[in-house]
C-alpha cells in the first residue's frame, strides 16, 4: 500500500470537504519511499483543498513523496506524511511489524485535536488486514477524525493531547511500554508563535527521544510547506 500514487476523486476522505462547491474535486495521494529528511520535498499536486475563513478556495500542494526514515541513535522509525489521516495506516503497519504494541500511548502534538468521530469505525476483525486499513484510511478518515478509531479499536490505549504551550509544559516527556509520538508541524504555524520556539522544539525532541514510532504531518492547509519542512529538519537533524 502507498507503493504507487493515486487520486481520490469521490466524495470521500479529505476530498469530502466542500466537495459540492469545488470544481472537479480531486486530491493526490503520494507514494511512500524510504529516505532521509532531505527527501521530504513539496510536490506538484494538490493534496488538500477547501475554503478558508475568508471563503477563498485554497488549493494546497503537499509532498512529492511520503517518506519513511529513522531518528536518533536508536534509529526510531519515522513516517512523514502531508494529510494527517495517512498516519493511521502507518500506525497499523508498525503494529504488524512489531515496532509498537497494542494499547500504545499516543502523544499528539498539534494545533488541532484531531478527535472528531468518523461515521464508521474500523472493525477489530479488519485491523489485522493492512489492505482494509489502507482502504479505511483513504475512504473514511480525514485530517480531523483519525484518532478516535485508533482508540476505539484498541491500538491506542492512552491519549496525551498537546495543543498549547500550557499543555506542553504540563506533560513531562516520559518513557512508556509502547509510545507513539504524533506531530503536526502546524504546531509551529505563525499563529502559534506565542509559544517559545526553543522550548517547544526541545520539549518535542524530548518526547521523540522516548518514542517507539514517530509520525509527522506537514498539513498543507494549515502551514506553508517550506516552513513545515524547515521545522521538520530542526527536529530530526
Amino acid at each position: 500500500m502507498y507503493h504507487t500514487p493515486f487520486f481520490i476523486t469521490e466524495n470521500l476522505s479529505s476530498n469530502a470537504f466542500s466537495f459540492e462547491r469545488r470544481i472537479n474535486p480531486k486530491l493526490y495521494v503520494p507514494s511512500v519511499i524510504d529516505g532521509t529528511v532531505d527527501d521530504v520535498q513539496v510536490g506538484d499536486h494538490v493534496v488538500f483543498e477547501d475554503y478558508d475563513e475568508y471563503d477563498v478556495l485554497q488549493s494546497c500542494k503537499g509532498l512529492k513523496h511520503l517518506v519513511k526514515t529513522v531518528y536518533g541513535a536508536k534509529k526510531t522509525p519515522v513516517v512523514i506524511v502531508d494529510n494527517h489521516n495517512h498516519v493511521f495506516y502507518f500506525w497499523y503497519q508498525a503494529l504488524a511489524n512489531g515496532a509498537i504494541e497494542r494499547g500504545a500511548t499516543l502523544v499528539h502534538i498539534d494545533q488541532h485535536k484531531g478527535e472528531r468521530v468518523p461515521e464508521v469505525m474500523l472493525r477489530r476483525k479488519d485491523s489485522g488486514d493492512l489492505q482494509k486499513v489502507f482502504e479505511y484510511t483513504n475512504t473514511v478518515l480525514n485530517v480531523g477524525n483519525y484518532i478516535p478509531p485508533a482508540m476505539e479499536e484498541g491500538l491506542v490505549g492512552k491519549l496525551v493531547s498537546i495543543t498549547s504551550e500550557q499543555a506542553l509544559r504540563d506533560h513531562n516527556p516520559q518513557r512508556d511500554s509502547s509510545l507513539i509520538v504524533n506531530i503536526d508541524l502546524d504546531f509551529w504555524a505563525p499563529e502559534m508563535d506565542y509559544i517559545d520556539r526553543s522550548f517547544s522544539l526541545a520539549q518535542t525532541k524530548a518526547w521523540m527521544d522516548r518514542a517507539d514510532l514517530i509520525t509527522f504531518a506537514t498539513s498543507p492547509f494549515f502551514i506553508e510547506q517550506e516552513r513545515a519542512i524547515a521545522i521538520l529538519k530542526e527536529l530530526l537533524l
